[in-house]
């Protein structure tokens, strides 16, 4: 099959979010024997090792299959007879809602919701990531019950972690390293890993923060602001330091080889409970031990497989608890141990494997009349409509 896989994020050396999960697909897809080419931002290049062409205008006659999250795909991308996979593991419209009502996010959240009555009408398949985020799919699919949904979770690299690590300008060598694996969005919740570092007061840990600018995109978060919010807890450095240049995704074991934990905290709510945690995956391929906010499939994952600690959100105090006894020796070692056994079963080409299996199969299903949904469509672009539904 001659596969189109598409993102609207940047594509390169170094990367983030969809991007990642682009790239992985598409090098699946293409180890499977199916012609594939890897539809990115203006800007991208190819990315380090093996894997299909990246290009910034694709030829949307020459595919038989379409692969995309919904949020990015063009109008002309629900036209003609191709098989449409819709890659519904990112819950764009749950990040949209738990951020600052400002006239851009309104815009986006309309744009994004926009297209659901698209994708209800057109979609042949959709990707999900866990049980919670099918249930909200089959909601959107309430019309059209037959579509399969593929479960196609956030995996790993093939090739295991080398095992040489970096030094963080600002940290001590002699302390640990808790790293803060991600963005700093609203809806994650790194004051609480600030206000837990304080409670552990003189010991030797330092909470490493990104600050660079992310690929593509801008520098959300600056040192800055990270010494600012240290600061209201009485921190300063090294008991929190930023890490200031993004780690190119070939070299990001060397920065998970020096930390002790991986720590990714979020406020409740919807989009909590219908994320899939990709950061957390780094912390399995590096066998580094991670602390989680209660809420979400990761979370799940990692509570009954023994990762980490899994705290509630909030919790300032059990936090600190948690990494303090994730510190210790045996801690390390048992979570470790418990990581490294299950690197295996989160390799991208085995979380994969039902979308691989399901495309000779897949049929070209009852799709709806797209005027209706493009009416919708409008309706829910201009306002005059809930953003939502089919």
């Amino acid at each position: 099959m001659k596969i189109l896989v598409l993102t609207d994020d940047l594509v390169g050396p170094a990367m983030a979010g969809s991007a990642l999960r682009a790239w992985e697909l598409s090098r699946v897809l293409l180890d499977a024997g199916h012609d594939v080419l890897l539809a990115a931002k203006a800007g991208s290049a190819h990315p380090e090792g093996h894997g299909p062409p990246v290009v910034t205008r694709p030829s949307w006659r020459w595919a038989d299959v379409v692969l995309s999250p919904p949020w990015c795909l063009p109008p002309r991308a629900f036209v003609g007879d191709h098989l449409l996979v819709v890659d519904g593991a990112t819950p764009l419209l749950a990040e949209l809602a738990a951020s600052p009502e400002t006239p851009d996010i309104t815009h986006r959240r309309r744009t994004a919701a926009a297209r659901l009555p698209l994708v209800a009408a057109r979609a042949d398949a959709i990707l999900v990531a866990s049980e919670e985020q099918a249930r909200w799919w089959e909601n959107i699919f309430i019309r059209r019950p037959d579509v399969p949904m593929i479960d196609v979770p956030f995996g790993i690299s093939v090739e295991d972690p080398a095992a040489d690590v970096e030094d963080i300008d600002g940290v001590p060598s002699n302390w640990a390293v808790v790293l803060w694996w991600g963005g700093v969005w609203p809806w994650l919740d790194l004051d609480t890993l600030l206000a837990a570092r304080a409670r552990l007061e003189s010991r030797r840990v330092s909470v490493v923060v990104p600050t660079a600018r992310r690929p593509g995109g801008i520098v959300r978060f600056t040192a800055e602001e990270l010494d600012a919010a240290a600061s209201r807890h009485g921190l300063q450095r090294p008991a929190v330091a930023p890490l200031e240049r993004w780690v190119p995704y070939a070299e990001r074991n060397r920065i998970l080889n020096r930390s002790s934990i991986l720590a990714v905290l979020h406020h409740p709510g919807l989009e909590a409970e219908l994320s899939f945690r990709t950061r957390a995956l780094d912390g399995v391929w590096a066998a580094v031990p991670m602390i989680l906010s209660e809420g979400g499939a990761a979370a799940r994952i990692a509570n009954s497989a023994g990762w980490g600690a899994v705290v509630p959100s909030g919790d300032a105090r059990l936090s600190a608890a948690a990494i303090d006894l994730l510190l210790s020796d045996r801690s390390q070692k048992r979570c470790r141990s418990a990581l490294a056994r299950d690197r295996p079963a989160w390799r991208w080409p085995v979380v994969a494997r039902p979308l691989v299996d399901a495309l000779p199969d897949l049929l070209r299903g009852s799709r709806r009349n797209l005027f209706p949904a493009a009416l919708r469509a409008a309706a829910v672009l201009g306002g005059r409509l809930p953003e939502g539904g089919s």
